[in-house]
């Protein structure tokens, strides 16, 4: 398998739309997602469950309602009896899952149009980055290799994100995918595999689930 991303797309829908697909997700998934405020902010929770679930079962063959994690000691997520790994990240518009039989992975989503300001350039860049940033859109790529190479080590930006030297990582890349940039870290992340989908979609195989 290498390397893959998923990227869902969720197209402007609102988290109605999707509601009815709560049940196919954990209840500690579900307690979160009703905790949410924002209605995107729950339609993402949720499409990044379903996501996972779906596709944790089709690699390992372990059946959605069983798939069962423990976690890292900084919340990072682990298949019980499996060795795949996984990250999920998700943004304005899209959720995105790393998964990778050859190691530890992490990924970073982020769109392209997110402005930052210069105090954020100042607390998250390396001596070794600052020359490579010209633009907005130079510091995003580096954002989300760092970001991703972080979920992969375990410790998410609880570290000093000053430290994760993206310009010394060999195994750390950045894709373009449409409207956003999707970082990803691990064995095989220059060779990773992307496949872009649909929240219909997505939710079209629940379906077929149902049916069958």
């Amino acid at each position: 398998m290498g390397c893959e991303l998923v990227v869902v797309l969720t197209d402007g829908a609102a988290f109605s739309q999707a509601e009815g697909y709560l049940p196919y997700v954990s209840a500690l998934r579900q307690s979160r997602i009703k905790k949410k405020r924002a209605d995107e902010d729950k339609l993402l929770t949720l499409a990044a469950g379903l996501l996972t679930g779906l596709e944790i079962s089709r690699r390992t063959g372990i059946p959605r309602d069983r798939i069962r994690y423990t976690h890292g000691s900084f919340g990072k997520p682990y298949i019980i009896g499996s060795e795949l790994q996984f990250s999920i990240s998700h943004t304005k518009g899209a959720v995105c899952a790393a998964f990778s039989d050859m190691g530890e992975v992490g990924a970073d989503i982020e769109r392209k149009d997110r402005r930052v300001s210069e105090r954020m350039l100042d607390r998250t860049l390396s001596e070794g980055e600052k020359p490579l940033v010209r633009n907005n859109k130079d510091f995003l790529r580096i954002w989300v290799k760092k970001e991703a190479f972080l979920k992969r080590v375990g410790t998410g930006i609880a570290s000093d994100i000053r430290g994760a030297d993206t310009s010394l990582l060999t195994d750390t890349a950045a894709y373009d995918c449409g409207e956003y940039l999707i970082g990803v870290s691990g064995n095989g992340a220059d060779t990773a595999v992307i496949r872009v989908m649909h929240l219909s979609e997505l939710l079209a195989e629940y379906d077929c689930m149902c049916v069958k």
